[in-house]
């Protein structure tokens, strides 16, 4: 078995490289020096405080001889016991003011924690499980998705020295109520350079692709389905702007109305981007018919759905029942009263 490290040890070990420099650099002697003495009993103080409650079984007996060295150190700075109790019980009152500053750090993180997470789309989590001394954590999260799909969620969190919490990593699970079989799991590792939001890692999970990284390492991804490692995630595939795949040409291939709009024609991209499935209407003539289009970056193309959600081609959406532009409802018959030019607007199945 592999032997716990030491943090005391390492620690000690730092303050006696910079005892060694000093001794280097100066001809008096450190230990007669009552600055460098001061500095060395705050430093082995400091030390003491930060690994009390943490320490393992080998770090509390080391603490045990670094207060031995501390009692040392004090009774050499502090020979009157008068002044001693005085130093120590200011020592306390320093401490305790430490601990409120850390506190303010910690809510301070947690703010921060909180307000990263709901950047990325992820329901209110409870960020009361940090505490002192606990450099990394679990958070997890649960939420419905759709009538019969939830989304199980486990935000990998760690602590830096100051205090900031920042996210590592999310392990999500798609559930299908009823399905167990069809349950999709897989462990996103996150950077400032591949952010993922609670959106995309859902897209992912349903098998659609989507766009990740920041500047020019933006790139469309997606996870094989049906290849995992042997950590069990899927393999990931990832398609580079070389690649060659460019969605809004590819959209304009189509007879998309909503491609006449700007803005809309911006969403659209962008929702697409985002691995979403968009509802649009294709226009043949002066017939026009809603489909479902998302993005297929590997084939360089777009994946076309009917209204059941069965995956068709462009020559089948634009056959079948297809209504004119006029946005007359379904079944309405002709009237004698209205004039001729007003009867061809009605609607012809």
């Amino acid at each position: 078995m592999k032997e716990a490290q030491n943090r005391v040890e390492k620690e000690l070990g730092q303050w006696l490289k910079r005892e060694q420099r000093f001794k280097e650099l100066f001809s008096f002697s450190l230990g007669e020096n009552r600055v460098f003495l001061r500095e060395k009993l705050k430093y082995y103080r400091a030390v003491s405080n930060r690994y009390r409650d943490i320490a393992n079984r080998e770090e509390k007996l080391t603490l045990r001889m670094v207060r031995e060295e501390r009692r040392a150190l004090e009774k050499e700075l502090y020979p009157n016991l008068l002044m001693r109790l005085t130093y120590k019980v200011f020592s306390r009152i320093a401490q305790k003011g430490m601990v409120i500053r850390n506190l303010g750090r910690q809510t301070t993180g947690d703010r921060q924690l909180r307000e990263s997470l709901r950047k990325l789309g992820f329901p209110e989590v409870s960020v009361q499980s940090i505490h002192k001394g606990k450099e990394a954590l679990t958070l997890p999260v649960s939420y419905y998705v759709g009538e019969n799909k939830r989304m199980e969620i486990d935000l990998s969190v760690r602590s830096d020295s100051k205090g900031q919490y920042r996210l590592e990593g999310i392990k999500a699970i798609l559930h299908q109520d009823g399905k167990p079989d069809r349950s999709k799991g897989h462990y996103f590792k996150l950077d400032r350079e591949n952010p993922i939001t609670s959106k995309q890692v859902y897209n992912l999970l349903s098998g659609r692709s989507t766009v990740i990284g920041n500047g020019q390492n933006k790139h469309w991804t997606q996870l094989d389905l049906n290849d995992r490692n042997t950590q069990g995630n899927y393999r990931i595939k990832r398609f580079y702007p070389g690649y060659g795949y460019d969605l809004e040409k590819t959209l304009r291939q189509l007879p998309i109305k909503e491609l006449k709009c700007p803005q809309q024609t911006r969403q659209l991209i962008q929702d697409l981007r985002m691995g979403e499935q968009r509802e649009v209407m294709l226009i043949h003539g002066n017939k026009q018919k809603q489909i479902t289009i998302e993005a297929n970056p590997q084939f360089k193309s777009l994946n076309l759905y009917n209204e059941k959600g069965k995956k068709i081609h462009l020559r089948e959406a634009l056959k079948g029942k297809i209504r004119k532009r006029t946005g007359v409802r379904n079944n309405v018959g002709l009237r004698k009263d209205i004039a001729n030019e007003d009867r061809i607007r009605i609607k012809r199945i």
